[in-house]
């Protein structure tokens, strides 16, 4: 069951995040505490959205975003979604995407911007479920 993510779903979120982040694939090392902090600030921006997923009352994945403004039509900007890594490839990230078209059509939105690793096995799944790599955009960051 897909249903919107409050700020009590938090503490669960915080503990799947670290599971699913601290894998190799990753290169990460999460506390509970410091990911229970992370995705807090997400839930602080005026415009989040996010969406968990909980099967028989236990969250086992939830998705992080927020509605920016854009020229056109504002876009959803999917800041992180993770799965539990004992039930990935069980729906639950598809349906987590789902959720987040479906929200982004209802509100008559241009569409969903989202970073991932190169690398890493979700590119794979984000291909899969119709998204494309952006042609012309960059990442830069500076250290």
């Amino acid at each position: 069951m897909i249903r919107k993510l409050n700020k009590e779903d938090i503490s669960s979120c915080a503990r799947i995040f670290v599971k699913a982040f601290s894998e190799a694939a990753w290169g990460c090392s999460w506390t509970e505490e410091k990911a229970e902090e992370y995705l807090s600030d997400y839930v602080q921006n005026p415009k989040f959205i996010g969406f968990v997923s909980e099967n028989e009352g236990i969250i086992d994945g939830a998705l992080f975003a927020c509605e920016k403004v854009c020229w056109n039509a504002n876009e959803v900007h999917v800041d992180e979604m993770f799965v539990a890594p004992e039930r990935q490839k069980s729906g639950i990230g598809k349906a987590l995407a789902d959720a987040s078209k479906s929200y982004c059509k209802e509100k008559g939105l241009a569409g969903i911007v989202l970073y991932t690793a190169e690398a890493a096995p979700a590119k794979l799944f984000y291909e899969k479920n119709g998204f494309k790599v952006s042609d012309g955009v960059i990442c830069m960051y500076w250290i």
